[in-house]
């Protein structure tokens, strides 16, 4: 019996994705390893290795559907570990940096990019639509940056918060503008509907982080057992992302929000620790896989349509944060900083993009090459985020105690 199995073992094929996963696994290990050697940021590493083992590069990964789903898992950890460190008096104090300065910094962006691309001919829709492309900013590579440089509760940084969760928001009804813009009907009813039920989850969550969560979480403590536990607080996260998704809400902002549900109980420090491990090595999967969406061919083809793309992405959202900012009453220096910070684009584009495509709808009105164009200069300008963070930290210096002077409403 002893040899059968041990034949069985033995005979066994290995699991369809499991050379992947190592290769991911093991690329993430190794670039963090050196980047941490020559003084480079792991975001960028990450990044590099995408590049590397993508289908783009020497292909040792080619499923990108696991690829794309580990990076989801990735997102949600990171932005629920972001909201543990947040609290729902904090997240009232920075009210009107979310909706006053998230809706000047989306609204100015998309404005800016339509008529900018106006002038080279460009009709109107695909404008618009390239504006709502360039408005949203990367959640988890600026939050990711904040945390690792201890600088959440800076100025620039509690700004910048204050805006991604905006952009968030926004993403509700730039995703039922797609179809209109694409000329499909879609009517403001529909619109009114989707932002309607947005709202509710929001504030159903709100209600359960005050009343229901912090019993619960009590009850679970007392079965001293850190596995339960662990279970518990995964179940929240990932069960509040999945009802925003219902909702039509991004599931960044389900999982922002699920943080803040636990963060209300006084085991929010506890909750960290356990997830932390889980975070990161679903994160490092998130920057890999974004890194496998760069076409290296396309990069060395078009280098110069690639670089005035990114020029302009980084001119436009860097004046229309700063703008928005300013606005606030905030120095300019620390408007510039958080323009700077605020300055690639987001994930969630790249989904737009998709959708957009599927519409009729491309980046500058450039159906043959404008989404290949978009995408290399979006991972470009992701990978220089980290320098461009550090050269906005010399015209405002991070101030851990700036947070409380900030204009929260």
């Amino acid at each position: 019996m002893t040899a059968s199995i041990a034949s069985a073992l033995g005979s066994a094929a290995p699991l369809p994705f499991l050379d992947e996963v190592v290769a991911i696994i093991a690329a993430a290990a190794l670039i963090a390893y050196l980047s941490q050697r020559v003084g480079l940021v792991p975001i960028v590493g990450f990044l590099v290795a995408g590049v590397a083992i993508g289908p783009m590069g020497v292909g040792l990964v080619r499923d990108r559907a696991l690829v794309d789903a580990a990076a989801e898992v990735g997102i949600i950890l990171l932005l629920f570990t972001i909201g543990l460190e947040f609290s729902l008096e904090r997240l009232a104090r920075i009210q009107r940096l979310i909706f006053l300065g998230g809706g000047l910094q989306v609204g100015l962006t998309v404005g800016l990019v339509t008529g900018l691309l106006a002038l080279f001919g460009v009709g109107w829709r695909a404008g618009v639509f390239t504006g709502c492309l360039a408005a949203l900013s990367s959640t988890a590579i600026v939050l990711k940056l904040l945390q690792d440089r201890r600088e959440i509760n800076s100025e620039p940084g509690q700004v910048a918060v204050g805006i991604l969760l905006f952009q968030d928001l926004a993403v509700v009804a730039m995703v039922m503008l797609v179809p209109l813009l694409g000329g499909q009907a879609t009517g403001a009813g529909e619109v009114l509907w989707a932002l309607a039920k947005a709202g509710g989850i929001v504030a159903l969550v709100l209600v359960v982080a005050r009343r229901g969560m912090p019993p619960v979480l009590e009850v679970v403590a007392r079965t001293c057992s850190s596995e339960i536990f662990l279970l518990t607080v995964i179940a929240v996260c990932f069960g509040t992302a999945w009802l925003s998704s219902i909702a039509g809400v991004s599931v960044s902002l389900g999982a922002f929000l699920a943080g803040l549900v636990v963060s209300e109980s006084r085991f929010r420090h506890y909750a960290l620790s356990e997830i932390l491990p889980l975070r990161i090595l679903f994160s490092a999967v998130f920057f890999v896989s974004v890194g496998m969406l760069l076409d290296l061919g396309f990069l060395v083809r078009h280098p110069f349509v690639v670089a005035g793309v990114l020029l302009a992405l980084l001119g436009v959202k860097t004046l229309a944060t700063a703008a928005s900012v300013r606005a606030l009453g905030l120095p300019a220096g620390a408007a510039l900083s958080t323009g700077l910070l605020l300055a690639q684009v987001g994930e969630f584009s790249f989904v737009l993009e998709r959708s957009g495509r599927e519409m009729g709808l491309f980046p500058a009105g450039v159906a043959d090459g404008g989404g290949q164009a978009f995408i290399a200069a979006t991972v470009v300008l992701m990978a220089v985020t980290p320098f461009l963070a550090q050269l906005g930290a010399r015209f405002a210096l991070a101030r851990p105690a700036a947070a409380a002077a900030l204009p929260g409403g």
